[in-house]
């Protein structure tokens, strides 16, 4: 049987990863913030249920929506943390024309780089288990949902970590690519959605017919209308009354539109790190 290869570059960054202490200590904070607002979430809650406004099933349904929104955005703002300095840091280092004489492709250099960064996603993932273990006691969410959940947010991670590499192999400095990752993932966050509201505000008053919502398709928070289809939809219907198409799933568009940025950053970071540039490199 063939031996499977892996990435040498993947390896050797997994490596550091699990055997510096910081990796670590992140997961252990990443925890502590998630477990610990959490926990602050169950315990407001659960006053509702003593007094008999509530059920066990609905405060664990809560728990849930709680827990994913705020994971998705932990999520989110970390991976510009762990992708920024992947290239900028061979830079700095100046080890990045070492590593453009192995026999490593610039993709392969890349997608290296990326897998490093999405493998303490997948730790941070399966390190919050327990939490939703919990929310499987109290009840009101499915196996499914979770599962739901997961991919999304690895989905984004991923997107992230694309966005992210490219800003790293175009800026010699670690600060500026994590600077400038974040400013992106800020505007397509907030920018995108007060864009939209304010759009809607005047086309809503104008009588428009212009499809605002596509707007929404750059925000990765769009993702999680796979998880809450019902909330998405109403949410835009309510805020542009022209939208007549009330069948159209908002996050199938906005999976194609930010895949479609994620490649093309990925396109831009291995021409940054291509020592030929414009030629092409054999290998």
């Amino acid at each position: 049987m063939q031996k499977l290869k892996i990435n040498p570059l993947l390896a050797k960054e997994l490596r550091i990863r699990m055997r510096n202490w910081r990796t670590f200590g992140m997961v252990s904070l990443y925890l502590l913030g998630l477990g610990g607002f959490a926990v602050l979430f169950f315990l407001t809650n659960f006053y509702m249920l003593s007094g008999g406004y509530s059920t066990l099933a609905e405060i664990g349904r809560n728990l849930f929506s709680f827990l994913s929104v705020a994971q998705f955005i932990l999520v989110i703002f970390l991976v510009p943390a762990l992708a920024g300095n992947a290239i900028s840091g061979e830079k700095e280092r100046q080890t990045i024309d070492l590593l453009t004489c192995t026999q490593l492709t610039p993709f392969r250099i890349v997608t290296g780089k990326l897998a490093a960064a999405l493998s303490a996603v997948i730790l941070f993932i399966f390190a919050s288990l327990p939490l939703y273990g919990f929310v499987f006691l109290l009840g009101g969410v499915s196996p499914l949902e979770v599962l739901k959940l997961f991919v999304i947010i690895l989905t984004v991670a991923l997107l992230a970590g694309c966005w992210s590499l490219m800003f790293s192999a175009l800026f010699r400095r670690t600060v500026a690519a994590i600077v400038a990752s974040y400013a992106l993932i800020l505007f397509l966050l907030g920018g995108s959605s007060l864009i939209f509201t304010l759009l809607s505000a005047i086309t809503v008053q104008s009588q428009s017919s212009t499809p605002l919502f596509l707007i929404l398709t750059i925000n990765p928070m769009s993702l999680l209308g796979w998880l809450y289809p019902d909330f998405f939809r109403d949410v835009i219907y309510m805020l542009n009354t022209n939208w007549g198409q009330r069948g159209l799933q908002l996050w199938h568009l906005a999976l194609l539109v930010q895949g479609a940025l994620a490649a093309l950053s990925l396109w831009v970071a291995t021409r940054a790190v291509n020592p030929l540039k414009g030629g092409k490199r054999k290998g």
